[in-house]
Parts: C-alpha cells; sequence; structure tokens
C-alpha cells in the first residue's frame, strides 16, 4: 500500500531508500524494491554524558549512519562540558553506533545520500520523533529533498515531520491513535539477523549502489 502511494518516485535514478531499524527494515524494502531503488539504513545514535549518578544521562547530540554528527548547542553551552569530556562522549557514542551497524548490515560500502531524495521509511510514527532526528543527520550527509514514508501515523506526529521533510505520505492516520502495534494484525519483533538478511536481498537483486564515507 504504501510503495502504491509513492509510485510517482519509480524509476527516478536519484532515489534512494533508508529504513529505520528495525521495524522499518520489512517495510522499506518492499518499497525499495517496488520503486527499483537502492536500499540502505539509517540509523541514529544519541550521544550520552552521564551527570553525577549513573542512570542520569543528558543528550549532547545526535551521531548518524550515513556519516553525519548535530550536536545540541544550547546543551552544551548550559553544561559547559569540556573538550575532553565532549570528545569522548562523542567517542563512546561513535563506537557504539559502530556496533549497532555492524550488528545489522553485511560488510558492503555504505550507499551515498549526496544529492540525492531519500524515502525515509519506519513502520508507523506517533510523535515522529525518530523520523525528525534521522531527517537532520540526513541532511548534514548531503541529502538534496526527504520524504517520510510510514503505513500508519497519528495526526499530529505527521503534522510535525512536515517542517522537516519535502513530502510526507502515510497510509492510514486513525483517531484516536494509540500505538504503532495496535494498527498490524501482526507484529513481530524484527531481529538484526533478520535486518541483515533483507538487505543482503535487496543489494542482490542487482540495486544500483555508490560509495560514500560510511561509519567513521
Amino acid at each position: 500500500m504504501l510503495a502504491r502511494l509513492l509510485s510517482h518516485l519509480a524509476g527516478r535514478e536519484d532515489i534512494t531508500v533508508r529504513a529505520l531499524p528495525p521495524g522499518g527494515v520489512p517495510v522499506a524494502f518492499e518499497v525499495a524494491r517496488a520503486l527499483e531503488a537502492p536500499l540502505d539504513l539509517a540509523v541514529v545514535q544519541p550521544i550520552l554524558h552521564t551527570m553525577g549518578a549513573p542512570g542520569r544521562e543528558v543528550t549532547l547530540g545526535l551521531l548518524g549512519y550515513p556519516a553525519a554528527m548535530q550536536l545540541h548547542d544550547a546543551t552544551l553551552n548550559a553544561l559547559n562540558l569540556s573538550d575532553e569530556a565532549l570528545d569522548h562522549a562523542i567517542a563512546c557514542a561513535r563506537q557504539q553506533l559502530r556496533q549497532r551497524v555492524r550488528a545489522m548490515r553485511p560488510s558492503a560500502p555504505a550507499l551515498s545520500v549526496e544529492g540525492r531524495t531519500v524515502v525515509v521509511v519506519d513502520d508507523g510514527t506517533a510523535a515522529g520523533v525518530a523520523l525528525r532526528r534521522a531527517a537532520g543527520l540526513l541532511r548534514r550527509a548531503g541529502a538534496r529533498a526527504l520524504v517520510a514514508a510510514v503505513p500508519v501515523g497519528a495526526k499530529e506526529g505527521l503534522r510535525l515531520l512536515a517542517s522537516e521533510f519535502e513530502e510526507v505520505v502515510c497510509c492510514s492516520r486513525p483517531e484516536p491513535f494509540v500505538a504503532v502495534p495496535e494498527w498490524y494484525e501482526s507484529y513481530p519483533e524484527v531481529t538484526d539477523a533478520q535486518v541483515r538478511e533483507l538487505l543482503s536481498r535487496a543489494w542482490n537483486r542487482g540495486m544500483p549502489r555508490e560509495t560514500s564515507e560510511g561509519c567513521r
């Protein structure tokens, strides 16, 4: 259903599909197949700093796959962290991001988003937070335009996406929304192994691939 709503993008050479893992990957696999477009992941990793007792953490910014970083200047100014503390937080987040990407993604060069229209796919959205975070990082990685695509979404969350994406596509906007899993007949957990399998199947279809710096 979602792929049909995106059919106006089919066949365009500048289109690439990025999935928010894990739940967005099965959806994005079908979208990419229908559009005959390349498929890869969009992974967001918070940069965290521990404040005093363990468990008390503040988010300093975000790291992304493909390679991009977005710092929260207001938070950094309020905390007045040393350069060493910030560098340590970024290094830890970068290591965590590498581990996450390696667990979900077969070994292969990253697909470039620079100058491309990127269709960012998730399995649904309530407040739109994950998609908006991914949008900011994909812009920094060089994406020319962004399309948010979800099978189901809350009205307010979809409205908020409009400020970050050139186009927002959604199959169903139920009210009251409750939660994403409520609108699926079956909502099984998507494992890292399944993500790797779907990416391998997509790449083995002969999709065009271009290299980028990926996850540094």
